[in-house]
């Protein structure tokens, strides 16, 4: 844990994290730690968004456990949530144990720009109306334990629970133009179209709808069949990662 903090603790200074992503470069070049992604790819960052998950990791680690969303994925999601050029808040479909709440509240920190809204029932519900029988070592309920990480990775001023369906919640939402807008609640075909059609028409123009878990059947059905055809999105910047989708709202 000590070479960790500090790891953290030298790239979140300038020079540190310019001289971190050099002595890196020169491994790589000879054939050492290439394989060895997280955390090392994660210099490839501006400084201010390295930084800001520098002291990210440095209160929650960045191989924490508990999260839905592996480390290379969560990074892939923090970097488009800190450099996505569109300003607004962010929406979060699919909470969890605020993993990666946790990594888009940091990128709204950095920015300076907009609070994350995670809409979640919090009882573990997934596709169906069924439960994660995960929930109940969390003591039957996951708002306890998103709190805890809310807290430990010092971003409560920056997120927003919403407690309740993901689309009922779409028309209660009282916050600001959506920048980013995360679908990973029901990964269902119809509960994958019911979010995006639910919370479409609150995203900004140009602003970014993210659909995690791409590789599960239904959701890579909906992507591939409807939004690729739906002429209000633009397919870009595509496939993120093999897991991870993403399109832009058209400003018309």
């Amino acid at each position: 844990m000590w070479l960790g903090d500090c790891y953290y603790s030298t790239c979140a200074t300038r020079p540190g994290h310019v001289l971190a992503r050099s002595v890196l470069q020169m491994f790589r070049r000879i054939g050492v730690l290439r394989d060895f992604r997280m955390p090392l790819d994660a210099l490839k960052l501006a400084h201010s968004p390295l930084a800001g998950l520098m002291r990210l990791w440095s209160r929650i680690h960045w191989s924490s456990g508990d999260g839905m969303m592996p480390s290379e994925q969560l990074l892939a999601v923090y970097r488009l949530a800190a450099s996505w050029p569109v300003s607004g808040d962010v929406v979060e479909l699919g909470a969890w144990v605020g993993l990666t709440t946790s990594y888009l509240a940091t990128a709204c920190q950095v920015r300076g720009d907009g609070t994350v809204y995670a809409v979640d029932t919090f009882e573990g519900t997934r596709e169906g109306g069924t439960r994660y029988s995960s929930v109940s070592r969390l003591g039957g309920e996951t708002r306890t334990a998103f709190d805890d990480q809310i807290r430990r990775a010092g971003v409560a001023s920056h997120v927003t629970p919403l407690v309740g369906d993901t689309v009922e919640t779409a028309q209660k939402y009282r916050g600001g133009p959506i920048r980013l807008l995360l679908i990973d609640a029901d990964h269902s075909y119809e509960g994958v179209r019911g979010d995006f059609e639910a919370w479409l028409p609150l995203v900004a123009p140009g602003g970014l709808v993210m659909f995690h878990d791409y590789l599960i059947p239904d959701v890579a059905r909906f992507v591939d069949e409807h939004v690729r055809r739906d002429p209000r999105v633009e397919f870009v910047p595509g496939q993120v990662l093999p897991n991870i989708a993403a399109v832009t709202k058209r400003a018309s």
